[in-house]
């Protein structure tokens, strides 16, 4: 007995010594297995409450297996509110069964949402007046391409939905041309630009994001909003808007020198209309939505049947916005169909 204990040691000590400092041992050491599963938006206001979520393959709530790490840094829970924008990375790990398991880094985003104004045309092929509602909204376009959501509503044309005479009787009534800003806010000739810029590129309370897909005959659509104040009594507007729709219009400026339509013809043949709306995801005023506290998620889903719908959805935006209890827009948001887009 005593030798063979002896053996042991000795063989020991050989192997022991045996051993050089460049020795590679990382074959014998577990390696963290990389996974999915960590749950994050994309972005978030500041201020807001930010919880973080992990799921194994099963979908099964590991949560509190995890430890979070925001830029590195590990947090104590799986909770964190940033006080200022930016853009920061989460990653999470944690070790089941003896094995580590750690998770891919996601990026998400904290801001301070921006306004984005909803300018209105209500309007009609027939109407020869209307033409410089349009042009001068292009104006703002292409000052500010990027904080302006706009909705051609038209009427008694080929264009015009079956709802829009319950739009119209609720913010009118008022005839053509008729531009409105936020929806209740009249847009009068000379159409004067000075009055966009008071309205956009400030700060918002509320943030919206937009995303959507087309597949199995279907536009899907998903709608997220959070307000860093309460909203009491709004409403969720969703339109669908389509560009490039081709008719005559006419053009009671044919003849008026001063005008940036003079001898366009009356008709003006083939006229161009963009930002058409088309159809409505919800009530053409909206639909009501449960109050939410201050900083509350809310995300609303949409599903249209377009195998019989005639619009072409490559030149075709989503249009999103919430209203007050008096039909005044807070934010609005736009994306082209098939994009998203986030908290801006």
């Amino acid at each position: 007995m005593k030798k063979n204990i002896l053996k042991f040691y000795i063989s020991l000590s050989i192997a022991l010594l045996g051993c050089s400092d460049n020795e590679d041992f990382s074959n014998l050491i577990s390696q963290p297995e990389i996974v999915s599963g960590l749950s994050v938006k994309s972005s978030y206001l500041v201020g807001q409450n930010i919880e973080f979520n992990i799921y194994d393959e099963n979908q099964n709530d590991i949560t509190d297996l995890a430890t979070f790490f925001i830029d590195g840094m590990s947090i104590l829970e799986n909770e964190i509110t940033h006080n200022s924008v930016g853009s920061h990375n989460v990653s999470a790990e944690y070790t089941l069964d003896g094995q580590l398991y750690v998770t891919e880094q996601l990026v998400y985003s904290v801001v301070n949402p921006i306004n984005k104004l909803l300018m209105e045309d209500f309007t009609g092929t027939w109407c020869g007046y209307c033409p410089p509602v349009k042009y001068a909204i292009e104006q703002a376009l292409e000052i500010y391409p990027d904080n302006i959501s706009v909705v051609a509503t038209h009427q008694n044309d080929e264009f015009a939905l079956a709802e829009e005479q319950e739009l119209t009787t609720a913010l009118g009534p008022f005839g053509l041309p008729e531009a409105r800003l936020n929806r209740t806010t009249e847009w009068m000739q000379p159409y004067n630009l000075e009055v966009i810029d008071n309205l956009v590129n400030f700060q918002n309370n509320l943030a919206i994001s937009v995303n959507s897909s087309v597949q199995n005959g279907s536009l899907d659509v998903n709608i997220r909003f959070v307000s860093s104040e309460p909203l009491i009594d709004h409403k969720l507007v969703v339109y669908v808007t389509e560009n490039g729709l081709i008719a005559d219009q006419s053009n009671y400026l044919n003849f008026d020198e001063s005008s940036y339509f003079y001898g366009m013809g009356n008709p003006i043949v083939d006229y161009v209309h963009n930002d058409v709306l088309r159809h409505s995801l919800t009530n053409i005023l909206g639909d009501n939505f449960d109050d939410t506290e201050s900083f509350e998620d809310t995300t609303k889903n949409f599903s249209l049947d377009i195998s019989n719908l005639n619009i072409q959805l490559e030149n075709s935006s989503i249009i999103a916005f919430i209203v007050d209890s008096e039909n005044t827009t807070i934010n609005s948001q736009f994306a082209m169909v098939g994009e998203f887009q986030d908290f801006n």
